[in-house]
């Protein structure tokens, strides 16, 4: 209780100090919202002190009830889920349920396994539910669909990408049942400091993703302002998903080399802020806080997770693989967090702490393993190579963080092969840096077979 009063009032005085002096540049906000947090702690602690005995035992006259009422009323974040009332009715994350996994045989059979889940999942349903719930038909629902395709480097290798195919069916399937304002959204990333031509809507046409059932929406022109109610470090959204009454996560199944899986949650990176302003040593907060902060306003209403003809594995699946899987796996469920602790899982991740994005939304959100149920195989993928599947990806996968960070050269040095006719460099890149991308590329295969 001390440490956590001495912290709360040495924030304080970092609050009045900068008050005082009317600096453009201080982030008096930011201060005065860690003050509360301090504030908050030094109440909680003080509520746990005067509750438990000696032998953290409660003392006479004090029930769980009680407690979880005064830890509630400090604020609701640090309450169980299962005893939160306001999060748990609006956000469906950490809630469970259903999650439902499809497995083909042939390539021929994706699009009808596909729209066999939808059924299966109820996504039609959902969407009735959440117009009866707005006062609305379905028609004038505003839908975002967030695939992942900006990753993407070169028509070679489509393993990164969210299938295109599937997308155009998920559309189709939106529109067959009666929906009108479909959005797919997507944003830039850190390739466009190094290439030309990588905004959403030219990466989009390179891999012939536009169609005729969505507008395309890029989220780096359509950025707000937003003050989130958890969380730092987050400051904006983009204005199509902030107002979608239904959000779709549409995520590929691939390994990370830091966070083991890259799913559904991870997908949602750069709805808000660049997810580039998350990576480096000048960064306000850890990527996967930011994540966490936008998906406390903004959640998901469905997850879709696709690994069906092209899936990346190894160090560097989230990048992409010129040898990439296929599973034949499809997921989807209404609670994302439940969708990727089951699909991670099945590439091997046994606890999903593991991964911190994902023990990040457990901290958020609330764990949803015991009210979680697979609808479908429960088995894992054959075949899978995460990023520790032998000793010296292990090790690499050890120092990926801290190498990317401090001596990538602010990510020019970490690029696959990319497609230089339909994305030439922004700058010509110096001997070094040429040779150093090739050698890398080689070492962690992200070249293609010559």
């Amino acid at each position: 209780v001390d440490a956590e009063r001495t912290a709360a009032l040495c924030w304080k005085r970092l609050c009045d100090l900068a008050a005082e002096h009317e600096n453009p540049h201080t982030p008096l906000a930011e201060l005065e919202r860690i003050r509360d947090d301090e504030e908050r702690h030094e109440r909680l602690f003080a509520l746990f002190t005067a509750a438990l005995d000696e032998h953290d035992r409660l003392r006479p006259g004090v029930t769980a009830a009680t407690l979880a009422s005064e830890v509630g009323a400090v604020g609701e974040p640090f309450l169980p889920r299962a005893l939160r009332t306001r999060a748990a009715a609006e956000n469906p994350l950490g809630s469970g349920g259903p999650v439902w996994v499809m497995c083909g045989e042939r390539a021929e059979d994706k699009l009808p396994l596909f729209r066999r889940l939808l059924d299966a999942a109820g996504l039609r349903r959902r969407l009735e539910e959440c117009a009866r719930a707005g006062g609305k038909p379905i028609g004038e629902l505003r839908i975002a669909i967030k695939p992942s395709f900006m990753l993407g480097y070169h028509r070679k290798d489509r393993s990164c990408l969210t299938d295109p195919e599937l997308v155009r069916e998920l559309a189709r399937y939106l529109r067959a049942a009666g929906a009108g304002d479909i959005a797919v959204v997507e944003s830039p990333n850190i390739y466009d400091q190094f290439y030309r031509h990588r905004s959403v809507p030219e990466v989009a046409r390179y891999f012939d993703i536009p169609a005729p059932e969505f507008r395309l929406v890029d989220l780096g022109d359509d950025q707000v302002p937003h003050a989130y109610g958890r969380g730092m470090a987050q400051y904006s959204v983009g204005r199509t998903w902030r107002d979608a009454d239904f959000r779709i996560s549409f995520a590929k199944l691939r390994s990370h080399p830091v966070e083991h899986v890259h799913l559904s949650l991870a997908n949602t990176e750069g709805l808000g802020m660049r997810c580039d302003h998350f990576l480096f040593a000048e960064r306000q907060a850890q990527r996967e806080s930011a994540v966490m902060t936008l998906l406390g306003d903004f959640p998901p209403h469905f997850a879709l997770i696709e690994g069906y003809d092209l899936a990346p594995d190894g160090i560097l699946g989230a990048m992409g693989s010129p040898r990439p899987k296929a599973p034949r796996r499809l997921y989807a469920g209404a609670d994302a967090l439940a969708v990727d602790v089951v699909a991670a899982r099945h590439l091997g991740l046994r606890d999903p702490r593991q991964s911190s994005m994902l023990r990040a939304a457990f901290h958020w959100f609330g764990d949803p393993s015991a009210a979680t149920h697979v609808i479908g195989p429960d088995e894992p993928v054959a075949g899978w190579r995460g990023p520790h599947h032998n000793e010296l990806s292990s090790m690499l996968s050890f120092v990926a963080y801290p190498i990317y960070v401090f001596g990538s050269g602010r990510g020019a040095l970490f690029v696959p092969e990319m497609d230089e006719e339909a994305f030439p460099p922004v700058t010509p890149p110096s001997l070094a840096l040429r040779v150093g991308r090739k050698l890398l590329q080689a070492s962690l295969g992200l070249r293609f077979p010559r």
